[in-house]
């Protein structure tokens, strides 16, 4: 019966629990070549980062999962030395980190899901984008909004949307809007590779590889825009049981097109499921 059911297609969207609270880590080392544009060092950055993620169930069906990007450490290398950094205290980080760090930590947002885990949007987004005034421009709304948007696609990264089984291929085709570099087209190759024991549990193996394209209407318009022959490649363990991604792994060879130069960098991210806690009745 378990063969039969691994050969049988099943959804692999996201399916979030109401009453639960996600946490996940995620490591992000980032090297850019700053040498390529004469610069006598490249820059490098190791970042791990804490996020929780609190679902709320509602009458309507909705599911809203609060997400709060809890903390920041890492060290990062800034004109030929090395700063280690935690965002629990940052009176003696540089100040080039400290406004980083700053802008990240402790901001919120809401992903609003229908009843039947389909995306419905993006709300609650203001924390992000807050300052010490009181104040927030309307661009600094939408860029908040940008930023959450890009975490919700990171998380269904690979993810197919019709139902597969072992050995289905597909290909997904997105268009992202990147606060830095612009709109970018990023086109995925997937694999359903296997159904395997990750934690005590079934998961769906997913590989993937791809290319990230500028798109047209984000030529000469920015001064940081992608290169051509931007890549992309990982692999994704879906858990079949609770619904979600256990452990994610990709990596980015970037091109970033800088003031008529070229700066390649490199980002490879890990991201794994650290628990799973159902809420205390209050």
């Amino acid at each position: 019966m378990d063969l039969l059911a691994e050969e049988a297609p099943q959804s692999l969207r996201l399916r979030w629990l109401p009453g639960y609270i996600y946490t996940q880590e995620t490591l992000t080392e980032t090297t850019t070549s700053l040498t390529a544009i004469g610069k006598p060092e490249d820059q490098k950055m190791k970042v791990i980062q804490t996020t929780l993620i609190d679902v709320v169930g509602h009458e309507s069906g909705e599911k809203r999962a609060k997400v709060n990007f809890k903390s920041l450490t890492g060290e990062v290398s800034l004109q030929g030395k090395k700063h280690v950094f935690d965002s629990a205290d940052l009176s003696r980080a540089d100040p080039m980190i400290k406004a980083s760090v700053g802008q990240s930590v402790g901001k919120t947002f809401v992903l609003a899901y229908g009843p039947d885990d389909q995306f419905i949007e993006v709300r609650d987004a203001s924390s992000m984008s807050s300052s010490p005034d009181g104040i927030v421009a309307l661009d600094q709304i939408a860029e908040a909004k940008q930023v959450a948007d890009l975490y919700r696609r990171s998380l269904e990264m690979g993810l197919p949307k019709m139902a597969v089984k072992t050995g289905d291929r597909w290909t997904a085709q997105e268009f992202v809007d990147f606060p830095s570099a612009g709109m970018v087209h990023v086109e995925l190759h997937a694999k359903m590779d296997a159904i395997v024991d990750y934690a005590g549990r079934r998961h769906a193996k997913i590989t993937f590889e791809g290319e990230m394209k500028r798109a047209n209407d984000s030529v000469g318009t920015r001064m940081v825009t992608l290169g051509n022959g931007s890549k992309t490649f990982g692999q994704v363990l879906f858990d079949l049981e609770y619904g979600s991604v256990s452990y994610g792994s990709f990596r980015a060879d970037i091109k970033l097109e800088i003031g008529g130069k070229i700066v390649p960098v490199r980002q490879q991210v890990t991201t794994r499921l650290a628990s799973l806690v159902k809420k205390k009745a209050s």
